[in-house]
């Protein structure tokens, strides 16, 4: 079984602005999030836990490794997407200050990255070898449990690949903050983590 958390709501978030590498504090929400996604997995049974190392996520990583009692494995192939120049931004304060970049970007989002940014296809790449190297045995009927904790962009490149989504599903795939995805034999489940 493998489990993929999104990192709880950040400050960012809330004002709709793209993070991409750079980051912005756990809300409150974001902090009681992270519990809740720890209280869910206490008895998951997860043998390996591996979190992007920016701070987000490496947070609600540290929430979970406390609550299962075990060590955080910071990986840089599970950071999010970059968006180079457009990190910190809103839509708003993107279009003004690269006009028309947003509607190149949509025409073709999987190949299209945003100025100094990556696109899909550059993420797909960076988190597929990580996913054949650690990932691909906790599909498997007997195999380990293992947990991730990323980013929502990255988590649906990693899921897509996993589960064999076209580019289309990849990209439509959302996941709120307090959703884990369950991945076992190549099909994935959503669930909404409740409240403690």
């Amino acid at each position: 079984m493998l489990y993929v958390v999104r990192h709880g709501q950040t400050e960012w978030n809330v004002e709709a602005r793209f993070q991409g590498q750079q980051d912005s504090p756990l809300s409150v929400l974001g902090q009681q999030q992270a519990l809740n996604a720890a209280a869910f997995l206490a008895s998951a049974g997860i043998e390996e836990l591996y979190a992007s190392p920016l701070e987000r996520a490496w947070k609600t990583a540290g929430a979970i490794a406390e609550t299962i009692g075990r060590e955080r494995r910071p990986e840089d192939r599970l950071k999010e997407c970059g968006f180079g120049a457009c990190e910190g931004m809103t839509l708003e304060e993107i279009e003004v200050a690269f006009p028309g970049k947003t509607a190149w970007r949509d025409a073709d989002r999987w190949n299209r990255p945003y100025p100094d940014g990556e696109s899909y296809a550059d993420v797909l790449r960076r988190v597929s070898s990580f996913a054949e190297e650690n990932l691909r045995p906790a599909l498997q009927p007997d195999g380990p449990v293992i947990c991730t904790v990323a980013h929502g962009m990255l988590n649906r490149c990693l899921v897509g690949y996993l589960c064999g989504w076209s580019r289309e599903e990849t990209m439509t795939a959302h996941q709120d903050n307090d959703e884990i995805f369950m991945l076992s034999d190549e099909s994935a489940a959503r669930v909404r983590v409740p409240g403690v």
